[in-house]
């Protein structure tokens, strides 16, 4: 039913401009207190792991569709809020397909591992494909990434089934450094290290076998639940990703990066002077912006007045709105988000800057598509 504050009319047609989210804030026993630099925190002294800036409970902030879920307003417009591309990577679902989290992980995570799109669609789900870019990084901190070399499947799976918590030392340790992004696709075997504040992208999908859990207890002494077998069954044990280096994109204001893209999502780093305009083009796809430092207004056609996104907000551009414009009021670093046409978004771009195929490629981190645009 539509929204008691809400004309029927107006939840029913295309939404009339971007929409600023709040997010659902989920405290978890890793998390920390770090979200508060971007106002994020509940009052009271609990440890908030991840702020869900695109969940389908994320509301509406402002304007004429305030009050209203992320989830209600696409299921009211699927077309358009996700447009064609959207509804591609969803299997033609009515989600939004960029789940956007930040993450504060004060503890190490859970030794976990997502499935792919095949292994969860008999739970009628999608998989989990996803990029971490690390926002801040204590001295020593550590990803985990996929199984060290020396360790063969059945030696971790022996680790796992023995429950001690020392899977974990199964796994590659790579260093967190502030400014560095990495792609892990479905199957690889990773945890988030102690000390790490994370924007994720990822498929919206929930899906998590945890593995091991560091042999970490509750108040009660109590572990968390394990889900081995489903875990050892959905893993690539040849998954091992890699950090990411950036692409400088050519451009006439501002400093964009490409930090990772594959065929379910692309991200880029867009750096503006105060004054500073660029577009924002993604034909068929959503696009959503979150804020990290400074103030920016997008800006539509059908959009008036303008959205103001500030550090830790996100907001969302329905694809039936593009393109848009993104202009700084202040000096700004934002993140953008959608799902890309691998060949237009990408690879062009990418070789009109000068960078080699091969760069390129690496931004789908283990994965194929880049390569694979490429080809075609």
């Amino acid at each position: 039913m539509p929204s008691p504050c809400i004309p029927e009319d107006r939840v029913t047609n295309a939404t009339p401009s971007p929409l600023l989210l709040q997010p659902r804030l989920d405290p978890k026993p890793w998390g920390g207190r770090a979200l508060a630099r971007f106002g994020l925190l509940p009052s009271g002294n609990g440890a908030i792991g991840e702020a869900l800036a695109t969940a389908p409970e994320a509301v509406v902030a402002a304007g004429p569709l305030a009050g209203r879920s992320l989830g209600e307003v696409v299921a009211a417009d699927p077309v358009g809020i996700l447009g064609e591309r959207g509804l591609a990577v969803t299997g033609g679902r009515p989600l939004f397909p960029l789940l956007i989290k930040l993450i504060d992980a004060a503890d190490v995570l859970s030794v976990q591992v997502h499935p792919d799109d095949a292994t969860a669609a008999p739970l009628g789900r999608l998989g989990k494909t996803e990029t971490w870019h690390i926002l801040a990084a204590a001295p020593g901190a550590s990803l985990f990434l996929g199984l060290r070399p020396d360790v063969g499947f059945d030696g971790f799976a022996t680790a796992c089934r023995e429950d001690r918590g020392t899977a974990g030392a199964c796994l590659r340790r790579v260093p967190a450094m502030a400014g560095s992004t990495v792609l892990i696709p479905a199957g690889t075997v990773h945890a988030l290290g102690a000390g790490v504040l994370v924007y994720e992208l990822q498929q919206p999908s929930d899906i998590t076998y945890r593995l091991d859990d560091w042999g970490r207890v509750d108040a009660a002494g109590n572990p968390r639940q394990l889900h081995v077998e489903d875990g050892l069954a959905a893993i690539d044990a040849a998954l091992r990703p890699e950090p990411i280096a950036p692409l400088r994109l050519a451009t006439g204001a501002g400093r964009r990066q490409l930090l990772a893209a594959c065929r379910l999502f692309a991200l880029e780093r867009i750096a503006l002077a105060a004054g500073e305009t660029v577009p924002l083009r993604a034909a068929g796809s959503p696009q959503t912006v979150t804020c990290l430092r400074g103030e920016a207004a997008l800006e539509t056609e059908a959009s008036t007045p303008s959205v103001a996104v500030r550090p830790g907000e996100t907001a969302v551009v329905p694809a039936a709105l593009s393109p848009a414009e993104l202009r700084a009021n202040a000096p700004s670093v934002l993140l953008r988000a959608w799902v890309p046409n691998l060949l237009a978004d990408i690879v062009r771009p990418a070789l009109a800057a000068g960078h080699d195929p091969e760069a390129i490629a690496r931004l789908a981190g283990p994965l194929p598509d880049l390569r694979q645009a490429h080809a075609e």
